[in-house]
C-alpha cells in the first residue's frame, strides 16, 4: 500500500513502477509482459523457455518478445486442453492477461482451424469468469476483449485506453478519447489503495505513460489552442538566425543557403519545431474522398484535435483572395470528414513577397470562414529570394 501522504501521481506512478518490476522477476510471463510494454529498460528475466508449461509458452510467444517460438500443433495441444482436472481449475482459467496473449498468437497465426480451436477454448471457461465475483471490473474488460470484437463495451477507461496506446482498437474521436483520459487518472490514483495483480498493474503504468505522452504535457497543464498560436506567431523571432550566407563561414567552405521554395519546405519546418512538443503528430493524413475531391491534412495535432492548414505565397501571382477561397474550400472538405467534424484549423502562411501592409486584411478575411480558428502569417526573412 502507498504510504499516507503519497497523492501525486507521478510519485504513484514511480511507485506502482517499483513494484511491478520487483514482482515481475519472478514470473516469465509477467516479466516478458513488463518487456512488451516498454517498461523494462530494454531487460527480460532469464528463464529456459523450453521447460516452462505449455500455457506459459503459447502466452509469450504471443506477446512477441523472444525468438522462441511454439510450433502449431503445440498450440493446439493447448487448445484441445478442458478448463478443469477433476474440478481443479486450470492456471489460464483465471489469468485473463494470459488468455489476452494467446488470443495474439492466435491472431498471427492466422489459422482458420486454429481460430475455431481457440474460440472453442476460451467458451469452456471465460463467460463464467466474467459472470462470476472472481475478476475485478478491469480484468472482466480484458476478458470481454477476448471474447468480443471491435464493437466490445467496456466499463473502465483503462483497458480501453490501453488497446488504443497499443493500435489494437484505435479511439478516432477526440473527445471520448480526452474523456476517457479523464476517468483513467482517478482508476490509475486509486490504486494507491489496492492490491492488484501484477500485470495490471503494469498496464496501468503503461497507460500512464503513454497519456502523458498524449496529452504532451509541456507545458505541464498541456497546450491550449492560444498556446499554438503565440508559438508559430513567435517563430519569426527564431528565423533572424535563418542560415542564408554569401560567403562561407569558415575558411575555404562553401556558402550554405537554407532554400523555402516550397509549399512542402514550410510543412517540413513546422513539422521540425512541433514534432518535439507534439510527439504524436501526423503529416499528409488523407481523408475520406469527397466526389472526386480526395482532401489530405498539411499537419494534424491529435492531443488538441487541432489541423494546420500550411500555406505559401511565391509571388505575386498568388493573390491574397486567392488563398482565403482555397482555405475556404480546404476548410469545407475537412469538415465533411466525420472524424474532423469538430477539429479545429490554423492556418500557417508563408509570405515570400513579405507584403506585410496585406497580412492584416488577409488574417481578418480568413477569420470570417466558417470553422477557422486561427491564423498566422510570417514573412520570409528579406535575406532569402524564394
Amino acid at each position: 500500500m502507498v504510504p499516507i501522504g503519497r497523492e501525486n501521481a507521478y510519485e504513484l506512478r514511480d511507485h506502482l513502477y517499483n513494484k511491478v518490476v520487483e514482482w515481475a522477476q519472478i514470473d516469465p510471463f509477467k516479466s516478458c509482459f513488463l518487456y512488451f510494454l516498454g517498461l523494462s529498460n530494454g531487460r527480460v528475466s532469464s528463464f529456459d523457455f523450453a521447460v516452462l508449461p505449455l500455457y506459459q509458452r503459447c502466452a509469450i510467444a504471443g506477446l512477441g518478445v523472444l525468438d522462441e517460438v511454439v510450433s502449431r500443433k503445440d498450440v493446439s495441444r493447448l487448445l484441445g486442453q478442458a478448463a478443469k482436472i477433476d474440478s481443479t481449475p486450470r492456471p489460464w482459467v483465471s489469468d485473463v492477461f494470459g488468455v489476452m496473449a494467446v488470443k495474439w498468437l492466435v491472431l498471427k497465426l492466422d489459422d482458420d482451424r486454429i481460430t475455431r480451436e481457440f474460440e472453442n477454448w476460451k467458451s469452456g471457461f471465460l463467460a463464467q469468469q466474467v459472470s462470476s465475483h472472481g475478476l475485478n471490473a478491469f480484468e472482466k474488460d480484458i476478458a470481454v476483449y477476448v471474447n468480443s470484437d471491435e464493437s466490445a463495451v467496456y466499463t473502465s477507461a483503462c483497458v480501453p485506453l490501453f488497446l488504443h496506446y497499443l493500435k489494437i482498437q484505435r479511439i478516432s474521436d477526440h473527445q471520448e478519447r480526452l474523456s476517457l483520459i479523464d476517468r483513467f487518472m482517478g482508476e490509475f490514483r486509486a490504486q494507491a489503495q489496492r492490491d492488484a495483480s501484477t500485470a495490471f498493474l503494469s498496464l496501468m503504468v503503461y497507460v500512464f505513460d503513454q497519456v502523458n505522452q498524449d496529452l504532451a504535457v509541456v507545458p505541464p497543464k498541456g497546450w491550449s489552442l492560444g498556446d499554438l498560436l503565440g508559438f508559430l506567431e513567435h517563430i519569426p523571432v527564431g528565423l533572424k538566425r535563418w542560415t542564408w550566407e554569401d560567403v562561407g563561414r569558415t575558411k575555404g567552405a562553401e556558402p550554405v543557403k537554407w532554400p523555402i521554395m516550397n509549399e512542402y519546405h514550410v510543412q517540413n519546418l513546422l513539422y521540425v519545431l512541433l514534432a518535439p512538443v507534439f510527439k504524436n503528430i501526423a503529416d499528409e493524413v488523407n481523408l475520406q474522398p469527397v466526389g472526386q475531391k480526395n482532401p489530405r491534412i498539411d499537419l494534424y495535432l491529435p492531443s488538441l484535435h487541432t489541423i494546420i492548414e500550411v500555406k505559401y505565397r511565391k509571388n505575386m501571382k498568388k493573390s491574397f483572395p486567392a488563398l482565403v477561397g482555397e482555405i475556404a474550400e480546404d476548410a469545407s472538405l475537412y469538415r465533411a470528414d466525420a472524424k474532423y467534424t469538430e477539429a479545429l484549423i490554423v492556418t500557417f502562411l508563408w509570405d515570400c513577397t513579405r507584403a506585410t501592409q496585406e497580412h492584416a486584411k488577409f488574417k481578418e478575411g480568413v477569420l470570417k470562414i466558417g470553422g477557422i480558428n486561427g491564423c498566422v502569417v510570417v514573412s520570409a526573412p528579406s535575406t532569402i529570394d524564394c
